[in-house]
């Protein structure tokens, strides 16, 4: 039995994703499957249960973030889903990109969750978290940013009037 404190819509999600990433891995893992015996084999060598079923929720959720790790369910995306609250588009994925490399090279190494990146989003974008920019924002927050690290290298290199 599941959780009480999990929602039968979180459950069915996680087992969900488990089955796309041993479907990957296994072929056919419905019951009488030609792959569910070494999907049910593989699953008792990962958490020592042979059904993804009676998996307790912080077992699923390791059993995902493994399987995410290796490649086998695609990673969360980034940001909300759809358009932002004004209607307008959301950053690609190469800005999201652009924005985590940025913040690399100021040494945040939260990535889009560092709190000094949020911080600088607010000032730029005028929203809360990074994952509330429209690509309008994404692009600001990226020219922002290419700026102060221009500036840091610079300044770093002693070759800027930057005052310490």
């Amino acid at each position: 039995m599941s959780n009480p404190k999990t929602s039968p819509q979180r459950r069915n999600s996680d087992l969900a994703m488990i089955h796309i990433g041993a479907k990957r891995l296994f072929g056919d893992v419905a019951k009488g499957g030609d792959g569910r015996e070494a999907y049910e084999d593989w699953l008792e060598r990962h958490t020592g249960k042979r059904s993804a079923g009676k998996l307790t929720t912080g077992q699923r959720i390791d059993l995902i973030k493994m399987m995410r790790k290796d490649g086998l369910i695609p990673d969360r995306s980034i940001g909300g889903k759809g358009p932002t609250a004004n209607g307008e588009e959301r950053p690609t994925s190469s800005q999201w990109a652009k924005i985590a490399a940025l913040g690399r090279a100021m040494g945040w190494a939260q990535g889009l969750e560092d709190e000094r990146l949020r911080s600088f989003v607010k000032r730029t974008a005028k929203v809360s978290s990074t994952k509330f920019l429209s690509r309008t924002q994404a692009s600001k927050v990226i020219m922002g940013l290419e700026v102060w690290v221009a500036e840091r290298q610079d300044t770093n290199e002693g070759g800027g009037n930057a005052v310490s």
